[in-house]
């Protein structure tokens, strides 16, 4: 199937990813990825739109967002949360400022892994770096090791591939198997997050308000202003049962210049689009400001 990019006019064929529904440009589209090859980003990206894109490197989640929203990239893949060391709440309100818009997600398992270069022992290590919520992951097994240091860095993969071009012989990472293989590490220790069952869910992304509300999706994830008096925060859970509307995430974030007072971030659920569409409509009556960061289907290749 043929059909046109809403943002460039570009050719896009229909690819057949894992998930249904993304596609790519004819010329490979561009992918903008946190991370650099062999990052967990790279192999979401891959999950969801295939083979037949170009994964793009981003430092940090602000250039990754920065890019999408200025061109560099055609679409995004960003992580938002995992289940071991909770919701990444920064990034929501990056999608709210820059006007990115959620199409889909990914619910990807996570394997944690020890790396160092070939030869070096788990002994001679005296520190490890990866990306803060990776080390977070792997807290009970860092706990039985205390010789050794924690260094938070922006990439799992960046530090494998500075690990084999430094050739430090005293530092590993945790990274992906497919980051070791890419930069040429050895494993020292598998899956050594703190639970087998870790997952990390990453938000397929488009810069074109077009793609977002399909006519399939159940799931809709917004943030939410409510006026700062008592019972709003009731009010707009009872408009959402009254809609027949499953509250299944709800974190808040502070709102800088006015303290304690929150700005919510909510996925809610329903069997029919239509009924996502009507609750929102009435939960935006009792809102300051509500955002609809975007209307997708669950992926669901995860669940129990």
């Amino acid at each position: 199937m043929i059909l046109a990019d809403p943002g460039t006019g570009n050719t896009i064929l229909m690819n057949e990813p894992v998930h249904d529904g993304p596609f790519f440009c004819a010329k490979a589209m561009k992918v903008g990825i946190q991370g650099v090859r062999g990052a967990f980003h790279e192999e979401a990206a891959l999950r969801w739109f295939g083979e037949g894109v170009e994964p793009c490197p981003a430092h940090d989640f602000p250039d990754l967002v920065r890019g999408l929203a200025e061109g560099t990239f055609d679409r995004a893949v960003m992580a938002v949360e995992n289940t071991l060391s909770g919701t990444i709440l920064p990034n929501f309100r990056l999608l709210a400022e820059r006007d990115i818009f959620i199409i889909g997600e990914v619910r990807m398992p996570v394997k944690q892994n020890l790396g160092a270069l070939p030869g070096v022992r788990l002994d001679d290590l005296e520190e490890v770096r990866s990306h803060y919520m990776a080390l977070n992951q792997c807290r009970g097994y860092f706990r039985r090791h205390p010789g050794i240091r924690l260094v938070n860095e922006t990439d799992t993969a960046l530090v494998a591939q500075q690990i084999a071009d430094h050739r430090w012989n005293h530092i590993g990472c945790v990274a992906s198997m497919r980051a070791m293989e890419l930069y040429g590490l050895e494993c020292l220790a598998e899956d050594i997050a703190d639970d087998p069952s870790n997952l990390t869910r990453f938000m397929v992304l488009t810069p074109h308000r077009s793609e977002v509300l399909p006519e399939t999706g159940d799931l809709a994830t917004i943030t939410l202003i409510l006026p700062h008096k008592w019972g709003s925060l009731n009010g707009a859970l009872s408009c959402l049962m009254d809609h027949g509307i499953s509250l299944s995430k709800v974190e808040s974030m502070v709102i800088p210049g006015r303290p304690y007072e929150y700005e919510f971030v909510m996925d809610l659920e329903a069997p029919e689009t239509e009924r996502l569409h009507a609750g929102i409509a009435a939960l935006r009556e009792h809102a300051d400001r509500l955002v609809t960061l975007g209307l997708y289907g669950r992926d669901r290749t995860c669940d129990a």
